[in-house]
């Protein structure tokens, strides 16, 4: 039997936090250990949406592994299908997928779970909790999940319920990127602005969003998804998003300005709410006194601190890399603890020590680094250090391995004084390049955070808002709404900043500093020396502290600047060379050309062509065995199947029950008359040799819902999935 074991986390497709994870562990001990990175950190561009060589090479280089015959599982997620290769078959054809056929990675190496238990898994085994109740919400996951319930108890985590097509995290980027125009990842950005607005002046009306349990339904304002597939891609007819009309902020509009701040406080607020009704409705079916959250909501802190607050849990824990980041270490714990290879051992859930999985540069490295580039520095003294910042010096702060997530938690970070009142907008102008109305995070020792916010326990990971005590003292990591999002930080978690904080401490009497990642406006935060150096020539920071070495920015000669950004870019290319040789079979650019030819053909077919496929050769069947057939839909889309199928006529049809008497286009009134009996409510039984055809593109997953709750035993059938469009589409597409 091996020593050691090591799995392998890789997302199973193309996203912009692309990444891997690998976990080291041995058959005897408890314990285990792990590396994890996101792609963007090492190829210098953000949301890439590329397969993650790099990562993979990082990690596998971390515990010296030279190839894929040493690990010994691959888990990936699942996205759409429950396939390896292009889990999302609508999805538009990237290297990503063509790479992943050229890997000399064993079928039989690789098992693949759900996207949301790759997220809960993320959570609570690193929570510390016997047991747990566990909330995911999320953009989407697997087959359009957008919330999740679980049950942690022991080892074991088990599924309470989950809602598909359409939630708070969709409709969330949907204002951001489409309305505010904010861009893509720009939720933060939403978050900050938020507090500008006026809970006074709505915009945006919720009142006729129907809560009920897990359900979060806003098909008043939003459509299901996807609302993305090889069609838009490929500059064709866009997916509709919403029943409503929004604006979009023109780039040159001062979105402190007007109308702009008012729909980012509507919607943060709605994600409050949200977020404190799925926590109550989660304590009602799992008897726990502790949360997990996970999922890409959960980096919204103001709403996690919402429903903790207006919840009866007692203990809350948020996974650092909650986001699709974290994912690729989700997979990898998620097997630890359940596949059949480490079974063997019952192991303890064991608590997370700290957010630092990157890789560590010592010393040496990083003095020959500034040698080559002939960088003068000194000697690190935190006492020194911490007076620069008590004078009003702005600090790049690089030590030890990377943070696990979007947040610096003090090893890629800028530093600053909280006391300064003109510090925000010194550090968000001139060092971060970026919109004056972000906030900053305190970083506070964790014996004084009770001096200086109103929190109820640590908040380590920056994942937690709470009101400022004494906003007067602290105003530079103060929002406009009286708030912060705080970050707790003891000498057991990182000692160099915490003691950093103490020497503060010393000088002012105030153990709090600003902490804010260490990256510029459209860059991921830096991961190697390189970075953290070219960081501060494209900045006003005034001294970078790496390791043990401290930089003075004005004592350092700048012409070696596009020299060692020439340099960082021959690294990257190199590494991805090396990657792709030892990971994968030799590239072949006429095996590329065919394969990329017949995915696409296969993208558009499962987009336009397989609903109309799957649904007439099923009617077929049932014109062939007789079969009775309840419609249950809405009144335009069961229209269109009875104007464009010709055999749908030749059906048994028992009759129509419609969906909440909408059509799939809700703001269409007109309601077509059907020449089928009409019903008002699923009897408790069928008759005989009867099934459920499900005739709606919109509501068709909030059908299956009604059905497979209230009705389990009842057989029935939908030709929609969470990749193809409606068959309007389809049918006009034929027309044309």
């Amino acid at each position: 039997m091996k020593k050691n074991r090591f799995i392998l986390g890789i997302q199973c497709f193309a996203t912009m936090d692309s990444g891997a994870c690998i976990i080291k562990t041995s058959n005897r001990a408890n314990e285990y250990n792990y590396v994890a990175i996101s792609e963007e950190r090492l190829i210098r561009k953000k949301h890439p949406y590329t397969f993650p060589f790099h990562s993979i090479k990082y990690c596998m280089e971390h515990f010296n592994i030279k190839s894929f015959d040493d690990i010994d599982l691959v888990v990936s997620d699942i996205i759409r299908e429950p396939v390896w290769h292009r889990s999302g078959p609508s999805y538009n054809v990237k290297d990503f997928d063509y790479f992943k056929t050229l890997l000399r990675l064993p079928q039989k190496k690789i098992i693949q779970i759900n996207h949301h238990l790759a997220h809960a898994a993320s959570v609570y085994y690193t929570s510390g909790f016997k047991n747990s109740a566990i909330l995911i919400v999320d953009g989407n996951g697997t087959d359009l999940e957008t919330n999740s319930f679980y049950e942690g108890k022991g080892n074991k985590i088990s599924l309470i319920d989950k809602y598909k097509g359409r939630g708070i995290g969709v409709l969330y980027g949907v204002i951001t990127k489409d309305c505010l125009n904010l861009g893509r990842g720009g939720e933060g950005k939403t978050m900050g602005l938020a507090p500008f607005g006026s809970k006074e002046k709505a915009i945006l009306d919720f009142s006729k969003v129907n809560y009920n349990g897990i359900k979060t339904d806003y098909s008043n304002i939003l459509r299901r998804m996807p609302f993305s597939d090889i069609i838009t891609f490929s500059g064709g007819k866009k997916i509709k998003k919403l029943n409503i009309h929004l604006p979009k902020r023109s780039k040159r509009s001062d979105i402190l300005k007007g109308k702009w701040k008012q729909y980012a406080y509507d919607i943060q607020n709605e994600t409050e709410k949200c977020f404190i009704h799925l926590g109550k409705e989660l304590k009602k079916k799992v008897n726990s006194e502790n949360i997990c959250i996970a999922g890409g909501v959960a980096l919204n802190s103001v709403a996690n601190q919402k429903l903790f607050s207006n919840t009866k849990f007692k203990n809350i824990f948020v996974y650092p890399a909650c986001s699709d980041a974290g994912i690729p270490f989700g997979l990898c714990i998620w097997a630890l603890y359940n596949h059949q290879l480490f079974k063997n051992k019952k192991r303890k859930i064991v608590k997370l020590k700290n957010a630092y999985t990157g890789k560590i540069y010592e010393d040496n490295k990083i003095k020959s680094i500034l040698k080559k580039y002939n960088i003068s520095h000194e000697k690190l003294d935190l006492k020194k250090v911490a007076k620069f910042i008590s004078d009003g010096k702005i600090i790049g702060w690089f030590q030890n391995g990377s943070e696990y997530g979007p947040r610096a938690l003090g090893n890629r970070s800028i530093l600053a004084d909280s006391r300064n009142s003109k510090m925000q907008d010194i550090v968000n102008i001139k060092v971060k390049h970026r919109e004056t109305f972000r906030p900053f995070a305190p970083a506070v020792l964790e014996e004084d955070y009770k001096k200086f916010f109103k929190l109820n326990q640590p908040s380590p990971y920056m994942l937690l808002v709470a009101k400022v005590l004494k906003p007067k003292i602290l105003p530079s990591v103060t929002h406009v709404d009286g708030t912060a999002r705080v970050q707790t930080v003891n000498r057991k978690q990182n000692k160099i900043f915490y003691n950093l904080i103490k020497e503060f401490k010393k000088i002012t009497g105030i153990g709090c500093i600003l902490n804010t990642s260490f990256n510029d406006a459209g860059e991921p935060i830096v991961e190697t020396p390189q970075d953290a150096i070219i960081g501060m020539l494209n900045s006003k920071i005034d001294y970078l502290v790496l390791g043990s070495y401290v930089i003075n920015a004005k004592k350092i000669k700048r012409s070696f600047k596009r020299k060692i950004i020439k340099d960082r870019s021959q690294r990257i290319k190199l590494n991805e060379k090396k990657a792709m040789l030892s990971l994968t079979n030799k590239f072949n650019l006429n095996s590329k050309k065919k394969y990329f030819k017949k995915q696409i053909e296969l993208a558009y077919w499962n987009t336009l062509e397989k609903p109309y496929f799957t649904l007439t050769n099923q009617i077929k069947k049932w014109i062939g065995l007789n079969k009775k057939i309840l419609l249950f839909g809405t009144y335009d889309q069961t229209y269109l199947l009875l104007k464009s199928i010709k055999k749908f006529k030749d059906l048994n049809i028992e009759g129509f029950l419609p969906y909440k008497h909408f059509n799939d286009e809700i703001n269409n009134k007109d309601k077509k008359k059907l020449p089928f009996k009409k019903l008002h409510k699923l009897q408790n039984k069928l008759s005989k040799n009867c099934e459920i055809l499900i005739t709606s593109y919109e509501f068709s997953y909030d059908i299956e819902r009604e059905i497979t709750k209230n009705h389990s035993n009842f057989k029935y059938f939908k030709y929609y999935n969470g990749y193809s469009r409606n068959l309007s589409n389809y049918f006009n597409f034929k027309k044309s």
